[in-house]
């Protein structure tokens, strides 16, 4: 039996998602994680790790000191087959120690500057990688100038974050000095991880956005497809619908593929399905982000639906030494999610998960409150209260069936 480690995991689709392929592959699962409270917390969560998991092992997994001992420690026992992380905040730790111990990854190097939304955009615009206009700055001062340089709405956002956090779009110069603010008062992310002094002050797109999926082997990147996504959130960016594929004409879908492989290979990402984000304006594309792991959100199960087979499987077995490079890989349906919000507050009832379960198409409806929970302001993408997703013989159809599905369910809140 091949023994795999999993570096803490992605809580909204395909961490969950790459543990399940796991023991479908037969794999001895190890598990590092500094906790397991967030996971069980999370629908779903406890099922998972209870039923794929077979060795936990708790470490600090967001530094590559405590994790390379407890990694090494493991290995040392029974030898690891494979480690990796498709959990935004730990892929620069896992890539280091997987290096270290000789094991299949990709370029510690890339992983760090596709992690730094501020080294992203230098490194793209030196190899004339489409992007916005954009300063990296350290004081409220330059963030100011800065704005005014690029014009007003301006988008301010922490370098290292994820889920839309940090991320705001402003109109004034008391926003951006607010903004820049709120991220400089953190030394640490989310993750407990040291904050880099910099703070992304850049130019507001107005174009729509979508996100390219692709996959890094042997020095060649292909693109496994590209989803088409809706935002919502006023000055927040938060992701509200994601359908697969896109139903983009092609002569627009292929300039955005193309923007997405240049930067991809420009960063350096080498090996794994990494994630891009743009947004396709008056210009053509955009680059907003590259992520150097798995989507989230679920699109890897709008994936797996559309293509008949398992993402994450594949990931697995590059992780393990396979190429996979010649997977025929062909959309034969079309699937969706739609993400359900609440007003804030707290909740006193949910009604219409039963009624839109039974719609014709919806695979998924689920609503991740009960009476009793906060609803917090829509802020981050974890501030959704649910989610419908559905399948179709096209994604525009999937993506109307799961409308429609959502539109039955209310989370009825109040003020406390």
């Amino acid at each position: 039996m091949k023994r795999i480690g999993f570096v803490e995991s992605n809580r909204s689709g395909s961490g969950f998602d790459a543990l399940r392929a796991a023991r479908r592959l037969g794999l001895h699962v190890t598990f590092f994680s500094c906790g397991l409270d967030r996971y069980h917390a999370t629908p779903g969560g406890t099922e998972v790790l209870e039923g794929c998991v077979d060795e936990f092992v708790s470490c600090a997994t967001h530094e590559v000191g405590p994790l390379l001992a407890a990694v090494k420690e493991v290995d040392a026992r029974q030898p690891l087959d494979a480690l990796l992380s498709v959990a935004e905040y730990e892929v620069i730790p896992a890539a280091e120690a997987a290096r270290q111990l000789g094991l299949p990854g990709p370029d510690p190097a890339a992983i760090r500057i596709a992690r730094n939304k501020a080294e992203q955009r230098r490194r793209w615009a030196e190899r004339g990688v489409p992007v916005p206009e954009f300063h990296a700055v350290t004081t409220p001062e330059e963030a100011v100038r800065a704005a005014e340089k690029v014009g007003f709405p301006c988008v301010v956002k922490a370098v290292d974050e994820t889920s839309g956090a940090h991320v705001v779009r402003c109109t004034t110069a008391a926003d951006v000095v607010e903004t820049y603010t709120t991220i400089r008062a953190d030394a640490t992310n989310r993750r407990g991880q040291a904050r880099p002094p910099e703070v992304l002050v850049e130019e507001c797109l107005v174009g729509f956005e979508v996100s390219i999926e692709v996959l890094a082997e042997a020095g060649a990147v292909r693109v496994l497809g590209v989803t088409d996504k809706l935002l919502g959130g006023r000055d927040r960016f938060i992701e509200l619908g994601h359908n697969f594929p896109s139903a983009l004409p092609d002569r627009v879908r292929t300039e955005l593929e193309t923007a997405a492989v240049a930067a991809t290979t420009a960063v350096g990402f080498d090996l794994g399905i990494a994630h891009v984000e743009l947004k396709y304006t008056a210009e053509g594309p955009k680059l907003i982000e590259i992520n150097p792991r798995p989507a989230g959100d679920q699109i890897t199960e709008l994936m797996d639906r559309s293509f008949g087979l398992s993402t994450m499987e594949l990931l697995l077995r590059q992780y393990l030494g396979e190429s996979v490079g010649a997977v025929d890989v062909r959309p034969v349906r079309g699937a969706a999610i739609r993400y359900l919000t609440a007003h804030p507050g707290v909740v006193d009832g949910v009604t219409g998960v039963d009624i839109a379960a039974a719609v014709p198409g919806v695979a998924e409806a689920v609503v991740a409150v009960v009476p009793g929970s906060r609803v917090n302001r829509l802020r981050v993408n974890e501030d959704r209260v649910g989610h419908v997703l559905a399948t179709a013989e096209t994604s525009y159809l999937a993506g109307r069936i799961a409308e429609a599905a959502a539109q039955q369910i209310t989370v009825r809140t109040h003020r406390d």
